[in-house]
């Protein structure tokens, strides 16, 4: 018995209407801004109390809104500027092996 074999035209990828359809990502610019200050984020906790005491309620939210951006700044900006957690950075590291270099945590290996 002999198989029959028959040829079949080639698969064209065909363009997605999705893919053609989709806009290309725009780019975005990014401002970086330093922690905000103590003063300001009491500021704004006056604002809101005073906003939130008129009785309006999309003013009071938009303005607690504010307070809590302005903590998170804080707290973020505060994480941040804390030392590496790597124990070869750390100062007392370095001025302990600087005064024994014979320990064996400061000892150096090349390879």
């Amino acid at each position: 018995m002999q198989a029959a074999l028959t040829a079949r035209a080639p698969a064209v990828a065909r363009p997605s209407s999705r893919a053609a359809a989709r806009p290309a990502p725009a780019a975005r610019s990014v401002r970086v801004m330093s922690a905000p200050k103590p003063e300001a984020i009491e500021q704004a906790v006056k604002d809101a109390e005073e906003s939130c005491a008129g009785g309006a309620t999309g003013e009071c939210a938009a303005a607690w809104d504010t307070v809590e951006e302005l903590s998170a700044a804080a707290a973020h900006a505060k994480a941040n500027s804390k030392s590496s957690t790597d124990p070869l950075e750390d100062k007392r590291v370095n001025e302990y092996c600087e005064d024994n270099p014979a320990e064996p945590e400061c000892r150096v290996y090349d390879d």
